[in-house]
């Protein structure tokens, strides 16, 4: 076989790869490294001509799925090469199987000589028994490394996460990657005004259809071109027109993202393991979610009651960009069925009336009808008595700032402080016993690991438990905790006088109706509204 490739003369493809996967080994294998070997290599041999450089920075080696390598075959199968070399095999690949493919089956068939310098491996070279031996142990090698890399690093992105760093390449809308610290989200000032907006938007009952409508209309940049906007080298497959627009579901997206409210939820989606790429969605319970993590830009309250809202019925009308007041509240006081608006009478003469969505499906049910303005009227009128039972009662706003109040709640927060400050403090004495007894030779090194990693984690769980103690006694001391601020919900509904969307669903929670017209509301804050009372008579 030597003697008839004697004269033959190699026009050579010298392909290099790098990638974050190979640690602190970049020094060496840096992509200036790698050519600079290949090319000395080439220097001594008359039959080899470097006709290109394949160059692929920043590419894993566990598939073959990369642009320069892609290249290099199109250009052997267009016969402008014959001859591939690299630095090692780890460079052609860090996948087994698929690396041995190409050296023993695709390489040879296309007529292509491959060389792996630093391997001593050259497949013009009659093979001996040791090259059998050496080239599979050493991809086998090259793919444990490649498992055990991925292992690492997915343990190390699980620990960021329950840390509550950002791990993340961009931000959402609305928040900004900290410059002094990428893990960390701070208010992107432009983008939060705007969120708000949104939140707003929906608040009074416009459909998510209409508020993209509506940012759109008053050049409001989208997501995408915002990001462009500040710098961010930003990118997407979703983008279909010249300039991006606001769409109903980048709004949806918006109103159900809990980043907003100051929690960080990370985890969603993962790969069955380093070499299956594809994503897939992660179980719920199985997200990572850590709370009060970052500056909040809704209030809490505001958030849980358009979720509430988002999953009812909210149709808008027929020729309106709102939906109706009590739209999603209204349900059926024997079936539990959501009760639907309709139409009786035509677009000249309406007739609107409620009436329970599941009737004619439920034998023990009836229709429950009522019209539409009597209804609105008692839940108006309902409202407005509620709002004055608590505004006008002077003495309980002045309950409500009573210093007692305030201090037996603080005095409460500290004893749960000084508890979690003692759970911590027992995690990491009995880490250090751990330590004491693997140094004794009481405990083995998988033993000593296991535990500490179970300490380490309980440890992590409970500081987080400290930090958000100690931000609730803050804010208790400032007056601005969620039991404390409710009272500001009725506040700024004092003289009232119609019935909004936005009304409704900050102050309501459900409206029952039964059979003769009879209406049961459930107002939100019930249960701060009755501590108040409670509180009143026990001093």
């Amino acid at each position: 076989m030597r003697d008839n490739n004697e004269n033959k003369c190699y026009h050579a493809a010298a392909y290099v790869r790098l990638s974050k996967e190979d640690g602190d080994k970049v020094e060496s294998d840096s992509i200036g490294n790698q050519k600079d070997l290949i090319r000395a290599f080439v220097n001594n041999k008359e039959d080899i001509i470097i006709c290109s450089e394949r160059v692929d920075d920043g590419f894993t080696g566990v598939n073959f799925d990369r642009p320069s390598f892609i290249a290099m075959l199109e250009d052997i199968k267009e016969r402008k090469i014959n001859c591939v070399i690299v630095k090692d095999l780890s460079r052609l690949g860090r996948n087994f199987i698929e690396t041995g493919k190409y050296i023993e089956k695709i390489f040879p068939f296309m007529g292509v000589r491959f060389i792996s310098v630093n391997d001593d491996i050259d497949s013009l070279e009659p093979k001996t028994f040791a090259n059998n031996l050496i080239v599979p142990v050493k991809n086998l090698m090259n793919d444990a490394y490649c498992r055990d890399i991925s292992i690492k690093i997915r343990s190390q992105l699980d620990v960021k996460r329950k840390k509550g760093d950002f791990i993340a390449p961009f931000a959402a809308y609305g928040y900004l990657r900290n410059p002094e610290n990428k893990n960390k989200l701070i208010v992107d000032e432009l983008a939060a005004p705007v969120v708000q907006d949104i939140f707003k938007k929906k608040l009074e009952g416009m459909s998510s259809g209409a508020i993209a409508d509506y940012l759109n209309d008053n050049n409001i940049l989208s997501p995408m071109e915002h990001k462009r906007y500040i710098g961010l080298n930003y990118a997407t497959t979703f983008k279909v027109n010249g300039k991006a627009k606001w769409t109903p579901t980048a709004v949806l997206r918006i109103l159900k993202n809990k980043l907003y409210i100051g929690t960080l939820i990370q985890g969603k989606k993962s790969s069955p393991n380093y070499k299956v790429k594809k994503r897939f969605d992660v179980p719920q319970n199985q997200w990572i979610c850590v709370e009060n993590n970052h500056e909040a830009i809704i209030d809490n309250d505001i958030f849980e009651s358009l979720q509430e809202v988002l999953k009812a019925d909210t149709r808008t009308a027929p020729t309106a960009k709102t939906v109706y007041p009590l739209s999603g509240l209204v349900f059926c006081g024997d079936c539990e069925s959501s009760m639907i608006r309709k139409n009786n009478g035509t677009s000249e003469n309406p007739y609107y009336y409620y009436i329970c969505s599941e009737f004619k499906s439920k034998k023990d049910c009836s229709s429950h009808s009522i019209r539409a303005v009597y209804l609105e009227n008692a839940v108006l009128l309902a409202l407005q008595e509620h709002i004055k039972n608590i505004l006008d009662l002077d003495e309980i706003l002045n309950v409500i700032d009573n210093i007692p109040y305030t201090n037996r709640q603080v005095q409460k927060c500290h004893q749960k402080l000084a508890e979690k400050k003692k759970e911590y403090e027992r995690y990491e004495n009995n880490k250090m016993r751990v330590y004491e007894d693997f140094k004794d030779g009481l405990l083995d090194e998988e033993d000593y690991h296991n535990y500490k990693k179970h300490y380490d984690e309980k440890s992590v769980e409970a500081r987080q438990d400290i930090k958000n103690i100690e931000e609730e006694i803050q804010k208790l001391i400032l007056g601005k905790t969620e039991g404390q601020k409710w009272i500001d919900y009725f506040k700024e509904h004092r003289n009232i006088e119609e019935l909004t969307r936005k009304l409704t669903v900050q102050l309501i929670k459900k409206i029952t109706v039964f059979e003769n017209q009879r209406i049961h509301i459930d107002f939100k804050f019930q249960y701060e509204y009755e501590n108040i009372f409670a509180f009143k008579g026990s001093i």
